[in-house]
Order: structure tokens, then C-alpha cells, then sequence
């Protein structure tokens, strides 16, 4: 098996929304993955990121001695970690392990020293799970109201992060063959927090906290983002994939907003209680009022009538109301065009609960019909004065075999058209000849 490490360069586009002079690049690292085990998937994957970044161990360990303290840290590997990796897929277990044991592992959990232990990096990849606070948004447009008559959603990701964390940006394409993965986050971070599939399905993480102490996961709990990982590379529509998610116990409240080729969604899962899979014509809180015909919008809280009442900061309901107010697409008057997703996004209406704000180092905008993805990634120095930038990065896709090809249909009409044109010639060059024949007798 062998890994492609290539780069993503930002160059200048037709669109304002994304036309840049400057230059900013992310690493993509293409993983030959087909009959491969998960052991072989993370051996090859590890030592293609540590030839990228060989630095990568302090990295984790020093972003992770700023995000939580020693003694907090010790509780949870005690009380919370295994209780969640048992369940996570044995083969994404053996790809950590096996993308580890390339890397410079210590045998100490000691944050801050440098150094990076297996459990530092299996905490790395379950902060999702462990409840962290983040405010990421998502907005999404389908049917009469989209440009391309098929759904377009845009999503940010907000979090704390330091310059060291924002060099390690990456995404990472498995290719099983028939079934492809793109994963946008960091190099080595193996669950998902923003993919999609060759199959035009897309999947992105949002917390929703309940506003309780997080306390030991249940037995049985799942990971969520190793969940959506698993959804990913085994479902193709929303239905199925909210079907399979639903099913599901998690330690932490979360929303999960969902794309398909027909349809938005966003999956509501507060803790302990009934999961919601809401639509644009789901009723919601009085509070939060949305009325918005096919049209989308997600912060970090729940707004389905059916959920529990948690939108109690001023970010979400004022990041709830500003997407309401840019939410003006109509059937048969304005309809959404992938540069007016990207300018949503990019909103910076309120400096101090902007959609688009100073935690920002991931913004996006995915059209699941033909897999195209726009995608900003903050530079190294987070500098946002300067104009922010979607790149084009759609190549990122092998070209979609017949089955998975939204222009299938069409392909099979013409190739029929084509075959019968074939018949009537082939026949008449026949009877003519079989006319010709019988003339001569």
C-alpha cells in the first residue's frame, strides 16, 4: 500500500467569494486502502504524516497541556477512556495503534513534557466525546430554494486552537475502492469531525452541551466521531445514516448535521434522552424561530420543539438569529448558489459572536450532487484580516463509477440512444445486403 502526499494549493479563482492573490496550502494525504487491514491502513498512514511533520508528538502533547490539566486528565483515562474505546470498530484501533508504533511513543502520561503517550493521543482523538466547548455553525439550502436544485450545505469549525495545532491541518482520503472517505480535520486524527463519501454523504460534528457536569459514559457507550467515521464508510443517504446513529448512546449532547443528495438534515442527540432528526419544517422552540422554506441552520444547541431547552448563550441565539436573517432564498425569485454559502459562512456581521470569528480554522461548503468541496483552513498565524479564502479542493474524489455517478442516469440514456441508433443501422446494412442478394439470384 502506498500513500500520496500531495498539496492543496489556494490559488485565484472566477468566484469573489474565493478569488485570492495569496498562497496557502494543506496537506492531503491519499490512502490506498482497499482489502488493506486496519494495522497495514495506520503503519503506512503514520509514517507518511511523521515524514510530514516530525515534530508531530510534541505538538499533540503541548496542545493537550493547554486544553486540560494532569489530574483531570488522569480521572478520565481512569473512569472514562476505555469504557468508550471497547466499543469503538477493532480496526480503527488497530490503525491508532499502528500509526502510533511509527511514531516516538513514551510510556509516561505526562502532559507538557514533550512527549506523547498512547494514551495522550487516544484522549486526542475521543475530545469530541469528552464534551469540549465549541461554537461551530451550519447552514444548509435544498430543492426550489438551491441554484443547482440539490442540496448545498456549509459548515464551520470553531475551536481553540494554537499555531502549532493549525500547521498540523490535513485531510485524509481513504480509498476502499468502491467506497471512498474524505476526512477534514488534522494529520493523525483518524474519527471525523467534517467527511464525506464518494456516495455524496456528508457528516459534521457540533456540540450541544446540556449544561451538566460531564460525568463517567455509560457502559456501552459509542465514540461519536469514530461513529460517523463507520456511518461514512458504510451509508450513502441521511435515512440510513441518522437510522444508525439514532441506535446509538453517547457520552456528550452533540448535533450532527447531515447532507445527502436529496436532503439536509440536522440530528438532535441530547444525553439520555430521545434523539430528533430535524428538518427544515421541524417546529421549533418559541425562543428560536426559524419558518425558513428549505433551508437549514445549526448551532451549538438544540432547537427542535421535541429536544430539551438548552440555547441559553447569547452566541447561539444571536448566531440563530443572524442565519435567519441571511436565510432570504425563495422558490422562483433568489435561489442559493455555492458563493452565497461561502459568504454565510464568512459573516462577520457581530465581531464578538460572528458566524465566522476568531476560533474559525475550518470553513467549508459541500454540494453532495457532485462532490464538490470549497474549503478555507486558517493559516499557521490565524491572521484573519486579510480576505478568507474557500479553495476548490473537488479532485479530492477518484472519479465515481458508474453506480455512484450522479450523472448515471443520463449516461445510461445516451448510451441506450447510442445502442439502439447502432441496432437500426447494423439492420439496415443487412436487409440491404440480404435485398441485394436476393436481387442477384
Amino acid at each position: 500500500m502506498k500513500i500520496a502526499l500531495a498539496f492543496l494549493i489556494m490559488v485565484s479563482a472566477w468566484h469573489p467569494a474565493w478569488s485570492v492573490a495569496a498562497q496557502n496550502e494543506i496537506r492531503v494525504f491519499q490512502v490506498d486502502a482497499e482489502g488493506k487491514t486496519g494495522r497495514e491502513i495506520g503503519a503506512e498512514l503514520g509514517r507518511a504524516i511523521k515524514s510530514a511533520f516530525p515534530d508531530i508528538e510534541r505538538i499533540y502533547d503541548s496542545y493537550l497541556a493547554g486544553f486540560i490539566r494532569q489530574d483531570q486528565f488522569n480521572q478520565w483515562v481512569r473512569s472514562g477512556m476505555d469504557i468508550i474505546r471497547v466499543n469503538i470498530d477493532p480496526a480503527y484501533q488497530e490503525e491508532l495503534s499502528a500509526m502510533a508504533s511509527t511514531w516516538q511513543i513514551s510510556g509516561k502520561d505526562r502532559l507538557g513534557d514533550g512527549f506523547l503517550s498512547l494514551n495522550e493521543l487516544w484522549f486526542f482523538q475521543l475530545m469530541p466525546d469528552v464534551g469540549r466547548r465549541t461554537n461551530c455553525s451550519g447552514f444548509g439550502v435544498l430543492g426550489n430554494v438551491s441554484a443547482t436544485h440539490a442540496p448545498l450545505v456549509g459548515r464551520n469549525v470553531d475551536w481553540d486552537t494554537t499555531e502549532d495545532l493549525r500547521s498540523l491541518q490535513a485531510i485524509t482520503v481513504y480509498d476502499y475502492g468502491k467506497d471512498v472517505l474524505v476526512n477534514i480535520g488534522f494529520a493523525g486524527y483518524i474519527g471525523v469531525i467534517s467527511g464525506f463519501n464518494n456516495h455524496g454523504l456528508y457528516l459534521a460534528h457540533l456540540d450541544s452541551p446540556l449544561g451538566i457536569r460531564y460525568s463517567q459514559p455509560a457502559a456501552g457507550a459509542h465514540s461519536i466521531v469514530f461513529d460517523l467515521r463507520k456511518t461514512l464508510e458504510n451509508e450513502a443517504t441521511v435515512g440510513a445514516a441518522a437510522e444508525f446513529l439514532m441506535a446509538q448512546q453517547f457520552p456528550f449532547s452533540h448535533n450532527v448535521l447531515m447532507a445527502d443528495r436529496d436532503e439536509i438534515r440536522v440530528l438532535e442527540q441530547p444525553d439520555g434522552k430521545a434523539s430528533h432528526l430535524r428538518t427544515p419544517s421541524t417546529p421549533t422552540r418559541p425562543e428560536m424561530p426559524w419558518g425558513k422554506k428549505d433551508q437549514i441552520a445549526v448551532v451549538n444547541c438544540f432547537v427542535s420543539e421535541e429536544s430539551p431547552s438548552n440555547c441559553i448563550e447569547s452566541k447561539d441565539i444571536y448566531r440563530w438569529q443572524r442565519f435567519g436573517e441571511l436565510a432570504v432564498f425563495e422558490p422562483g425569485g433568489r435561489t442559493a448558489q455555492i458563493d452565497d454559502l461561502t459568504r454565510i459562512m464568512f459573516d462577520t456581521a457581530n465581531r464578538h459572536q460572528a458566524i465566522f470569528n476568531a476560533k474559525t480554522f475550518q470553513s467549508m461548503v459541500f454540494s453532495p450532487k457532485d462532490g464538490r468541496l470549497f474549503l478555507y483552513a486558517a493559516p499557521i498565524s490565524n491572521n484573519k484580516h486579510e480576505k478568507p479564502v474557500m479553495t476548490d479542493v473537488s479532485h479530492l474524489l477518484p472519479k465515481a463509477d458508474m453506480e455512484n455517478d450522479p450523472y448515471r442516469s443520463e449516461i445510461l440514456l445516451l448510451w441506450s440512444v447510442v445502442s439502439v441508433m447502432a441496432g437500426v443501422v447494423l439492420w439496415v446494412v443487412l436487409k440491404g445486403r440480404k435485398s441485394m442478394a436476393d436481387y442477384l439470384k
